[in-house]
């Protein structure tokens, strides 16, 4: 069972659960499951620690063992070499303690012949080396002028007898056999490979590291040796040469070795290893020979890389753990949270080190406990979820039904329906809330009566002082505003009859003056020096152009006020009977005249009136209606231009009035704000009812209009709207 498995099913669980988070049921099996998911995730955790330990004592043997198996089979070949060569060496003091033997000689200069470039080869020059037969002969070299006397011949026959015998039987498993002397001179058998043939002429073998490891300076001990790692360029394989010194009664002649490729070893180095781990090989000086992660490293540097070279703190750790320990071993690398089994490779002692991380046991000791830890989670559901069914059965249901019928009783529901036969205490408790259910329905039904009866005096209370409110409000409201604007009309009319009763003297005495001023400079065209220069300071000529434009502009201007006056007074009709008969246009032009400060300076106002004639009506009131839905216009205009819907608006009303059927007046007054939804369109005309944001409208604007023309002028009024694109309000009276 996976993890996700049981987190889902941990899930529904909890969620069935969820419908009874405050029951008896969800408290006692949340209790429950708590107490047993801690004992269940503590037992989870011993089991980890023990695990952990036992696989430790495991994966330490099992890589003792494999350790030990790898260092044996590593060891065989490098073995191997070191006895096959024990043995030349050992012919080749037998062959030289024999008595001498003066056809040796002759065989020399049979077998070897002089080439042009100063060496002896055992081949004529003459003849393409290809015909030589690498597969059955050894091949020789013999270095440049070098000087030999009768036992160097006799030596190297010796040897070119007992190559030639040995080496191909053992070409299965080396790549070459060979003997070397210091007097530069070699003989070796390398299958299908005459190299002694290919030598270069200039090639002298005691600097070569194959000889110079063995000998006495560097070899004193005389004991089998092991060149570095080195990639042969003719055949692209690494190799490693095994070198026994050769001694004559104590005189060192020479070395005979083996080639041995490592393709094998690196590739069972790289390959075969444990899950997770990685082998490597190392020589005791740091020299790397196989290492998976840096081979192209190794390659490039002719197998001379070193692990100070690659500073790798890790691999640096390795080493010095791996120098410092016993073979066969398995150490911990605390820092690196690592297990190192290391055995040394018999012949070349070289280390051979796989490296276990010890995440693995973690996780395989992780894996076990999830797995423990999944197993109780499941048991613990299972026992819960039987649980839970039969507390449901037993308890919750009972309970959550006497639940659902306090909550019915809670919301006047007395027609209840509860098991009353239990004997046991939910029984007792379902018996006395039926009772409980009777006496409380009684009750209830008296009261519902009397609260019915006492509504419906207090809404028709309500409906009284709305109305009475609304009047006083639209009383009070026109009265003081009919008194502000006559007020202010007054107050401005005198100073403005006084200025434009005086603007024509002042035109006439400005004249005069000026004709007077004229007068003296065409009779005294060259004034004083003073006042010359007073003339040209107070620059007369500009003053006498434009005195006539200025006095132009104020009659303009009392002119205007002088109407903005008569407007006022209009508007408030305090000077007229309060019922007469009004021409419509005007109320509607003085209505445009009070809001003319709110409309936007981009605001078109559009008039298309019709010939009307006069009605008699109270105009003062319809002035106030005009006024309330010009002022919503504006609003609506206002709210539109801040709408992100309308980023273009260009602001417009239109009020238009004809004529219908000759008893009707119809007024229409139409914006292209952002209009009213229509689900508000049959509330607009309702008190208090407003569509304005808290604090700018009461709701009671469109109500005062509603009740002066159809209450007061018995007449009619709607409104059409296609939110958000405008609003149109139309009043008919009649005439």
């Amino acid at each position: 069972m996976s993890v996700n498995l049981v987190q889902r099913l941990f899930a529904s669980f909890l969620d069935k659960l969820a419908a009874h988070n405050k029951s008896l049921t969800h408290k006692t099996l949340s209790n429950m499951t708590l107490r047993v998911t801690g004992v269940v995730v503590v037992s989870a955790i011993c089991s980890y620690f023990h695990v952990m330990s036992n696989l430790e004592v495991q994966t330490q043997r099992q890589l003792e063992k494999y350790i030990a198996e790898r260092g044996n089979r590593e060891s065989s070949i490098f073995l191997l070499a070191i006895d096959n060569l024990t043995l030349l060496k050992n012919k080749v003091l037998e062959e030289l303690k024999q008595p001498v033997n003066t056809n040796s000689i002759t065989k020399f200069n049979q077998i070897y012949f002089t080439w042009n470039d100063g060496t002896r080869r055992n081949f004529p020059q003459n003849l393409p080396t290809q015909k030589f037969d690498a597969l059955r002969y050894p091949s020789s070299f013999i270095g440049r002028d070098v000087q030999l006397n009768p036992d160097d011949k006799r030596l190297i026959v010796i040897m070119h007898d007992l190559i030639g015998a040995y080496g191909f039987a053992w070409s299965n498993r080396f790549v070459s056999t060979y003997f070397d002397s210091k007097k530069n001179f070699d003989v070796g058998y390398w299958k299908d490979k005459p190299w002694g043939l290919e030598a270069p002429a200039n090639l002298y073998i005691p600097n070569e590291e194959y000889f110079t490891v063995a000998t006495p300076e560097n070899n004193p001990e005389k004991k089998p040796v092991f060149t570095g790692l080195y990639l042969d360029i003719a055949i692209q394989v690494w190799m490693v040469s095994a070198i026994v010194p050769v001694y004559n009664n104590n005189h060192f002649i020479g070395i005979v070795g083996h080639d041995i490729a490592l393709t094998d070893l690196m590739k069972s180095t790289t390959n075969e290893k444990l899950p997770g781990t990685y082998n490597l090989i190392f020589r005791g000086d740091g020299r790397l020979i196989v290492h998976p992660l840096v081979m192209d490293k190794i390659k490039q540097s002719e197998g001379k890389l070193t692990i100070a070279d690659l500073k790798n703190p890790e691999l640096n750790r390795i080493f010095q753990l791996a120098i410092q320990s016993q073979s066969g071993k398995v150490i911990e690398n605390t820092q690196d949270q690592q297990y190192l089994a290391i055995t040394k490779i018999e012949g070349p002692d070289w280390y051979f080190v796989t490296v276990y991380p010890k995440s693995l046991l973690s996780q395989s000791a992780l894996n076990t406990v999830i797995f423990i830890l999944i197993s109780g989670l499941s048991i613990l559901i299972t026992v819960i979820w039987l649980l839970f069914f039969v507390l449901r059965k037993q308890v919750a249901e009972p309970l959550s039904q006497l639940t659902s019928t306090v909550n019915k009783i809670s919301a006047g529901e007395f027609d209840i329906n509860i098991d009353i036969n239990r004997t046991d205490e939910i029984g007792q408790l379902a018996t006395a809330f039926r009772t409980m259910a009777i006496d409380l329905n009684n009750s209830f039904c008296e009261l519902e009566q009397r609260v019915q009866e006492r509504t419906a005096e207090l809404q028709q209370a309500l409906r009284n002082l709305q109305q009475t409110q609304t009047q006083i409000l639209q009383s009070e409201k026109m009265s003081a505003l009919g008194q502000m604007v006559a007020g202010i009309a007054h107050e401005i009319n005198n100073p403005v009859s006084f200025i434009y009763g005086n603007i024509t003297y002042i035109e006439e005495y400005s004249l005069n003056i000026l004709q007077l001023v004229k007068s003296y400079q065409e009779y005294y065209p060259e004034p004083p020096s003073e006042l010359k220069q007073q003339l040209k300071e107070v620059d007369f000529g500009f003053i006498s152009e434009d005195l006539a434009k200025l006095i132009e502009s104020m009659k303009i201007g009392a002119t205007r006020i002088s109407d903005i006056v008569q407007s006022l007074r209009s508007f408030s009709r305090l000077d007229e009977a309060e019922y007469k008969q009004v021409d419509i246009h005007e109320g509607i032009n003085s209505s445009l005249l009070i809001i003319q400060h709110r409309l936007p300076p981009d605001t078109q106002v559009i008039k298309q009136y019709a010939q009307l004639p006069v009605i008699k009506c109270y105009p003062q009131q319809l002035n106030q209606v005009f006024l309330n839905i010009l002022n919503n216009a504006v609003d609506a205009l206002d709210e539109a231009r801040l709408n992100k819907s309308h980023p273009q608006l260009e602001p417009r009303i239109i009020i238009s009035t004809q004529v219908l059927d000759q008893n009707w007046v119809q007024i229409s007054i139409a914006d292209n704000g952002i209009g009213i939804k229509q689900e508000a369109l049959k509330y607009i005309f309702d008190p208090f009812f407003t569509t304005k944001p808290v604090g700018k409208g009461t709701g009671l604007g469109l109500s005062i209009c509603y009740q002066i023309v159809v209450k007061t002028h018995r007449g009619k009024l709607w409104c059409d709207s296609q939110h958000p694109k405008g609003a149109r309000f139309v009043i008919t009276i009649p005439v």
